[in-house]
């Protein structure tokens, strides 16, 4: 599991992003960031929009998590492993898109 407030540290930020506490995850928006769900399982993927420009791209299967900028394939952001084979679970999704959201802001402050 990440820990997330050693990820703020890492970033150098301390953005509250607040996440829904239920799974409502077919359009979201995030902290000025519109994150659309393409596919709900094998894989789990989002695209992430700042208006209408590509902002980010997030996908879990075969328990692997990338946070991709600012579409699918191009700069990873972030590859790692979950608990979830062709998903997030439960447990983990919410602290899992807030990581993958607070690197995609991060990098779009960057660019």
């Amino acid at each position: 599991m990440i820990d997330i407030e050693a990820l703020q540290g890492m970033l150098g930020t301390t953005r509250s992003i607040p996440m829904p506490s239920e799974a409502v995850y077919a359009k979201l928006s995030v902290s000025g960031l519109r994150m659309e769900r393409t596919c709900s399982a094998a894989p789990e993927q989002y695209e992430i929009f700042r208006g209408d420009d590509a902002a980010g791209y997030i996908r879990v299967r075969w328990s692997r998590f990338t946070v991709d900028y600012p579409s699918a394939g191009d700069e990873i952001l972030f590859d790692g492993s979950t608990d979830g084979f062709a998903a997030f679970t439960d447990s983990e999704r919410d602290s899992y898109l807030l990581m993958a959201i607070d690197l995609i802001l991060s990098r779009l402050d960057a660019a």
